[in-house]
């Protein structure tokens, strides 16, 4: 197909070329003719009147002495005619001046005296300008609609990138445009892929969701039992045990629900202009009292970022959650500003988490309890929440080795930052 789309271009170039070169030719050489006639007649003619004006002052032996001294040092050749070749000889003849071809021009001076001159010998490459006109011209007219048509179709290639990044972005209802803009079918495949997918993603969140709603039921109707079953001294470990199970499942089960809202969440950002220091400061206070260790703060003043607010808030406190599980003693939360790049840490001093696992732990349900305390803490989606709602923030998020021995993680805001 490409190959045929390719061949009509080729052909269609030629034709315009085809046609367009006998046009330029036939002007070219009207124009050359006329403008060339007319400037070699005017030469002619200023050097006839000013012979015909100098003859009556010279001598035969000055007069033929001036015309050599013209043939030697001009690119014309004159000499007397002592013979008339016609007695209506007229005062100048040019004719086909422009071609290769020697012209003899006579001319009558003081009415009576004949002097003929050779043709001017034109320096310039006439040849070369025509050729230019002739195919040059025409070459660079077909290569002219070319980049107009490169550039037109750059366009449209550019809108159509425009709505794939609405759609990368979680904008599931952008489309291609289908009119003057759309790229033969190539819009309207984008279009009808980008439905599928708007579908399928519908589909699968409200199935979670439903999911999620009717699990909590049951849930909750084995909490009720269990709190109604009699706490003897032989079971009351195994029903605290099953406490533990219910509270996970039901912490799975919220973790679920918002990690389905994540997209929908991402693809309606408020994004606004604040003071992410003074945010992160009175943020932190109000979470410290629900951490089981103290967060110590390290934050520059004054320093201002573009991002959604919750979104940050959520940021913060999935961070500030994941860190405290793990925590030893305590949790450093950091704002610096370094350049124009903006970078929020948050570490612990806990084991840390090994190098070969360090990306696994953003993708949803994936833990690494077993390598730092032996036990599980949630079910894997904060930091899957976390990445989500940075990539929306066009920002990033790298896992370390702490400086106080457990897991550095550390968000570049750079993209955010307002000066």
């Amino acid at each position: 197909m490409l190959l045929i789309r390719f061949a009509v271009k080729s052909l269609i170039f030629i034709l315009i070329f085809l046609t367009i070169n006998p046009l330029l030719t036939s002007l070219a050489t009207d124009y050359f003719s006329t403008e060339l006639k007319q400037d070699v007649e005017l030469d002619y003619r200023a050097y006839i009147y000013a012979l015909d004006a100098a003859r009556p002052a010279l001598s035969n032996e000055q007069w033929l002495a001036l015309l050599k001294r013209i043939s030697e040092q001009s690119n014309l050749t004159v000499k007397t005619i002592s013979t008339p070749a016609s007695e209506q000889t007229q005062t100048i003849l040019v004719e086909n001046v422009h071609d290769g071809n020697l012209q003899a021009v006579t001319a009558k001076i003081q009415g009576n005296e004949l002097i003929q001159f050779s043709a001017f010998r034109v320096k310039d490459n006439v040849e070369t300008i025509l050729f230019f006109i002739q195919y040059g011209l025409p070459l660079g007219l077909i290569l002219f609609l070319f980049l107009l048509h490169t550039l037109w179709l750059q366009y449209r290639l550019f809108r159509l990138e425009l709505a794939s990044k609405l759609i990368a972005k979680g904008q599931l209802s952008g489309r291609a445009d289908t009119g003057l803009f759309a790229i033969g079918r190539v819009n309207e495949t984008f279009n009808h892929m980008a439905e599928k997918l708007e579908r399928l993603f519908a589909q699968q969140r409200h199935m979670i969701r439903a999911i999620s709603h009717e699990l909590k039921t049951p849930i909750f109707r084995l909490q009720l039992k269990l709190e109604l079953l009699d706490k003897s001294s032989n079971n009351e470990k195994l029903i605290y045990e099953l406490f533990e199970e219910c509270d996970e499942l039901d912490t799975l089960v919220h973790e679920i629900l918002e990690y389905s809202k994540v997209e929908q969440f991402s693809s309606s950002l408020n994004f606004t202009e604040i003071n992410l220091s003074n945010s992160l400061q009175n943020y932190a206070k109000s979470i410290e009292k629900y951490c089981n260790h103290p967060i110590i703060l390290d934050v520059q003043q004054s320093i201002f970022a573009r991002v959604d607010n919750a979104g940050i808030k959520r940021v913060i406190h999935n961070l500030v959650v994941n860190a405290d599980k793990y925590a030893v003693e305590q949790i450093h939360v950091s704002l610096l500003r370094q350049g124009r790049r903006l970078l929020l840490t948050v570490e612990d001093d806990g084991i840390g988490i090994a190098k070969g696992k360090r990306e696994l732990v953003f993708q949803p349900f994936y833990t690494v309890d077993e390598s730092r305390t032996g036990k599980r803490h949630g079910v894997g989606l904060g930091l899957a929440i976390v990445k989500e709602i940075l990539s929306s923030h066009d920002a990033n998020v790298k896992i370390s080795k702490s400086q106080f021995g457990g897991a550095c993680l550390t968000i570049d805001l750079s993209s955010c930052f307002v000066e």
